[in-house]
């Protein structure tokens, strides 16, 4: 599911996911029978969104192998990037001729599956493609090993040696290139990753800080606040 605007809630056995505002959502219902909601929060904004339905036998056919996510039941919540953006205004909007929708489709589809249900682990990555284009490579080698080391402090002079560059050049380079400091996309890169560890259920508000390298719960608490626009605690209300 592609959700552009407004929140919603879905439960099912196994599964149970919060969607948020401009993120991409990956669960899976399965075959036992049980409780299956899907429910819209109320939003001034409204909600747009799209969703995808697919089998997963087919996917197993068509990939030729299993399919890592498919073997658990659990539904998985990312923050798009430009990327998804782009996917989801070119599925509301084909970009090709009637005549070669159908076609387009399946590409388009099988292109999002690709990305998605063999996601990189967090050691490896996915970073949105205007990134990657624009910016300095050691901008990319620095936020690359940011997100390989959420557990860790910002050391710039231990990042800027593994990058190749002196540390204040490293340090202008970033905030230049994406308009954000190390600080701050450590700090985004962890309360993403909080967040998604919340979502999936399988941790707590204090197991997912220290996870993502918060020892204090005030500073954890105020970190979410700012980068999600809520608490920690008024998260996870929205998913139960």
């Amino acid at each position: 599911m592609l959700n552009l605007k407004g929140e919603g809630l879905i439960i099912a056995p196994g599964t149970r996911i919060t969607l948020l505002p401009q993120s991409l959502a990956i669960f899976q219902m399965g075959q036992s029978p049980g409780l299956r909601t899907a429910t819209r929060f109320e939003s001034q904004v409204g909600h747009d969104f799209l969703l995808l339905r697919l089998e997963s036998e087919p996917l197993e056919r068509l990939f030729r192998s299993p399919i890592p996510l498919l073997e658990k039941n659990l539904g998985i919540l990312r923050r798009w990037s430009s990327r998804e953006a782009q996917f989801y205004e070119d599925l509301v909007s084909p970009p090709v001729a009637e005549a070669a929708r159908h076609a387009w489709f399946q590409a388009k589809i099988l292109e999002i599956l690709s990305l998605h249900l063999f996601h990189k682990p967090a050691g490896e990555p996915l970073f949105c493609t205007q990134l990657k284009q624009r910016a300095h490579r050691y901008t990319r080698q620095a936020l690359e090993l940011l997100q390989a080391r959420l557990q860790e402090p910002l050391d710039l002079n231990e990042l800027a040696q593994d990058v190749g560059c002196a540390p204040h050049y490293l340090s202008r380079l970033v905030k230049q290139d994406t308009g954000k400091t190390l600080s701050l996309h450590l700090r985004a890169f962890r309360i993403e990753r909080a967040a998604e560890l919340m979502a999936s259920a399988h941790h707590n508000v204090t197991e997912a800080a220290l996870e993502v390298g918060y020892n204090s719960l005030s500073h954890f608490t105020k970190a979410f606040s700012e980068e999600q626009g809520m608490t920690p605690s008024a998260f996870l209300k929205r998913l139960s």
